[in-house]
């Protein structure tokens, strides 16, 4: 027992020993950190980043607060807008015999014309929200949806000329659409929304078309994959027997001459496949002599590891067609040059539009029954010398797919649009041929100009390049140009696409429901984000 109670002493005075000494080194390690940990913290920069993020999160919720202050200072001002745009419709209405509304009293009266549900997402769209309306008083029943995953209606879901509307989220994109379509009966889908990708709106085709009888404007998966593609798009309009702009990557001097033998009235642009390099240098071939071109060419360093890339370029400049297709049809088209100058005004002009419409009848039978839905296709337009006449020749050089890219057809939708969305429902295809004197109206309507773009800050900042010097002027010329916007949309209403006289509604909810309740949303999020 005395051992035992020996052992037990010398243990505790063992581990007390041990305490003192560990407590002493980590007090002598404290003492000799410090310095330390200071010099360490000391040689890190000031974190001036964050300082400029928080300052940048300031601005914002400040521009955010002034928005709302500013809907509410005009609600007064906009609740009698409101107020005097309906008297205006109303009297509109029983005066006049040639609205709108009037068109679809007599449409809905016609016994031979049958109505049909017409399912829209985007609707928060400017042209989800024109063509609904253009639906409407044509006598069709339109459901209208946006995705989003807030809980308000935005203000186009406000327009009297939806039958209902609903709030799709993101997550549960393809079981939501078939759930409405199921419960409205939907005939037509016509995916308008810019917040789905193109290939997620053709996989939602495919599962809609396969459960129910709704048709939907849209190209199919493998369409929308070849398509985006811009190799394989040109490998389509190659074994389709399109033109196409010829593009060829050349590793020989004696390649680039056979290819300018080939086709001596083309001008090509040669540069480098990689624009990182610093001795990209565009040359324009051929020369005025081919003794001037021969010179060029020998100066050129190429070979198999340094290759360039020998494009064919227009003369005439491009042009932008957006198109309504389908079953391998054309049913609305708009022409527009890609460098939004006036044009239309000549007869020359209309002689090219009329030009462009037979490539994109081309280009659409081409497709067959499977080419349905809305594409812009980028066209150069090149000269051809013969022996005794010059011709226009047009190239297609790319493709962008779904309703944005055909914006310009959609704000103003003409009744040749509305009747080539019903054509999806018809099983036989339409007489595609028609006199030369039909043809030249279509292309003298089918041209368009572009409105003048207004002044935008961060466009003038991104022209100037100024993100090395100050990089935090972008994200404040973003939200000035935003509040410019949303001032403009209040001061000058009758120029808001959702502004109608026989539809104000839209309008007055985005100003002073919708766009405040988003801003708030957006500020308490931040604000969370700020105490993290």
């Amino acid at each position: 027992m005395k051992t035992s109670e020996n052992n037990r002493a010398a243990a505790r005075h063992r581990s007390s020993l041990s305490s003192q000494l560990y407590a002493h080194r980590d007090q002598e390690f404290g003492l000799m950190s410090i310095p330390t940990v200071r010099r360490a913290f000391g040689s890190i920069p000031k974190q001036s980043t964050l300082q400029s993020v928080r300052g940048l999160l300031q601005i914002q919720i400040l521009a955010l607060l002034l928005r709302i202050a500013i809907s509410i200072i005009l609600l007064p001002l906009d609740n009698a807008i409101l107020f005097a745009t309906c008297l205006v419709g109303h009297f509109f209405v029983f005066l006049s015999h040639s609205n709108p509304v009037h068109r679809r009293q007599a449409a809905r009266r016609d016994v031979q014309f049958y109505p049909k549900t017409i399912f829209i997402t985007g609707i928060d769209t400017p042209y989800g929200l024109a063509l609904a309306r253009c639906l409407y008083y044509h006598g069709h029943r339109v459901v209208g949806a946006d995705i989003t995953d807030l809980p308000f209606a935005s203000g186009e879901g406000m327009s009297k000329t939806l039958a209902t509307f609903y709030r799709i989220p993101r997550s549960n994109y393809v079981s939501r659409l078939l759930d409405i379509i199921h419960r409205e009966k939907a005939d037509i889908w016509i995916p308008c929304s810019s917040r789905a990708s193109v290939l997620e709106d053709a996989m939602a085709k495919q599962a809609i078309e396969s459960r129910t009888a709704c048709k939907c404007i849209h190209l199919d998966t493998d369409l929308v994959n070849q398509f985006s593609d811009t190799a394989s798009f040109t490998q389509y309009l190659v074994e389709k027997e399109l033109p196409v702009v010829e593009n060829h990557q050349v590793q020989s001097r004696d390649s680039i001459h056979k290819i300018l033998h080939r086709s001596p009235s083309k001008v090509y642009h040669m540069r480098r496949p990689d624009l990182t390099v610093s001795d990209n240098k565009v040359v324009i071939l051929p020369k005025r002599t081919l003794s001037m071109t021969y010179t060029e060419v020998s100066e050129i360093q190429i070979s198999k590891d340094r290759p360039w890339v020998l494009q064919q370029q227009a003369r005439l400049g491009e042009f932008f067609t957006e198109l309504l297709l389908v079953g391998g049809q054309v049913k609305a088209i708009k022409i527009r040059p890609a460098d939004n100058q006036p044009w239309g005004h000549s007869r020359l002009d209309e002689g090219l539009a009329l030009a462009i419409h037979r490539l994109m009848d081309r280009f659409a039978s081409k497709g067959g029954h499977r080419m349905t839905g809305h594409l812009c296709l980028r066209l150069m337009v090149d000269e051809e010398f013969d022996a005794n006449n010059v011709r226009y020749v047009t190239h297609i050089a790319g493709c962008t797919q779904g309703t944005s890219a055909v914006k310009y057809l959609l704000e103003e939708p003409s009744p040749s649009l509305i009747d080539g969305y019903l054509a999806v429902l018809s099983s036989q295809p339409d007489d595609t041929s028609a006199d030369l004197d039909r043809k030249r109206m279509q292309a003298r309507a089918s041209i368009s100009s572009i409105p003048r773009r207004q002044l935008s800050f961060y466009e003038t900042l991104k022209q100037c390049d100024v993100r090395r010097v100050l990089p935090s002027l972008y994200p404040v010329a973003q939200q000035l140009d935003h509040f410019v916007s949303q001032g403009s949309d209040l001061l000058l209403f009758w120029k808001d696409p959702r502004f109608s006289v026989l539809d104000p509604l839209p309008w007055w909810w985005n100003a002073h429901i919708y766009q405040p309740l988003k801003e708030l949303d957006l500020v308490l999020s931040r604000k969370n984000v700020k105490r993290l």
